[in-house]
């Protein structure tokens, strides 16, 4: 049997688990009434959290993290670490950041109030948020087809992978046995890939002492990078989730209006 424990678990059990302090409601009445706090809460609306996923794209080379043998660096570049590289320059990402932020901005006063954990959302809002959020995710992947159409997603991703591959070949000693491809091109990435994922390659298993290791090391880097802006557009989230909330912190309370809900709010914050 496995036991799973968590500060947030409400125990009907509590003599069978170990942690003295696991919140209970022990007695039917303190559960009729945190449940009854429970449905006229998700009356007036509900607790939401907001992440956007796989915007930013970058990595940076640590010859530590590397692992790279002394002997295969130049004397003064043994601890050396490399710049960030980014997927796309500083005019992209920015705008990505700012449309990904504006996604917060449906929310003021009229339709919710900001939580220690995101918003609560009044209820008569959650079809419009629905909607505003397919509306933002649309808008953002229209701005994308157009700022990178053509080759130029393709031309940032070999800009970025070259970054980090000819770095290596800045730092390598003439004792290395590397070979570097004069002009790296995403046929050399797409077969790159293939093979480590064909031999499950990881940072740490490949070999310092073939030839290709900055090839494959570079890709193993850049492999949260897509090949290709379908691929991109299609990884790329904005996701919402409707939290839920223990009982246990609506038993000695009564939620009747919204400023109940703010101040319950208030004060699981502070218990952080």
């Amino acid at each position: 049997m496995i036991k799973m424990e968590g500060i947030r678990q409400l125990a009907l059990f509590p003599e069978l688990f170990q942690s003295p302090s696991l919140p209970s409601i022990s007695t039917l009445p303190e559960f009729d009434k945190s449940l009854d706090n429970l449905i006229k809460m998700s009356d007036l609306g509900a607790f939401i959290s907001i992440t956007i996923h796989g915007v930013e794209k970058s990595y940076s080379l640590h010859t530590r993290e590397l692992e790279i043998p002394a002997d295969f660096l130049l004397d003064n570049k043994v601890d050396s670490v490399s710049p960030t590289f980014h997927l796309f320059p500083d005019e992209i990402r920015h705008h990505l950041r700012k449309m990904a932020y504006d996604v917060k901005n449906f929310f003021n006063r009229k339709n919710s109030f900001k939580t220690p954990f995101g918003f609560f959302l009044y209820r008569p809002y959650f079809r419009i948020w629905q909607k505003y959020v397919e509306e933002r995710k649309q808008h953002i992947d229209r701005f994308l087809s157009d700022a990178l159409k053509g080759r130029t997603y393709g031309q940032n991703l070999l800009k970025a992978f070259r970054e980090g591959y000819y770095f290596l070949e800045t730092i390598k000693d003439d004792t290395a046995p590397w070979e570097f491809v004069k002009s790296v091109h995403l046929t050399h990435i797409h077969n790159a890939r293939k093979e480590i994922r064909r031999q499950n390659d990881t940072l740490h298993s490949l070999d310092h002492t073939f030839p290709d290791y900055p090839l494959k090391a570079i890709t193993i880097k850049t492999l949260q990078f897509p090949l290709d802006l379908k691929s991109y557009v299609n990884q790329l989230r904005i996701q919402f989730t409707f939290k839920s909330i223990h009982l246990e912190y609506l038993k000695n309370m009564d939620i009747h209006s919204i400023e109940d809900v703010r101040r319950m709010s208030q004060k699981m914050g502070d218990e952080y």
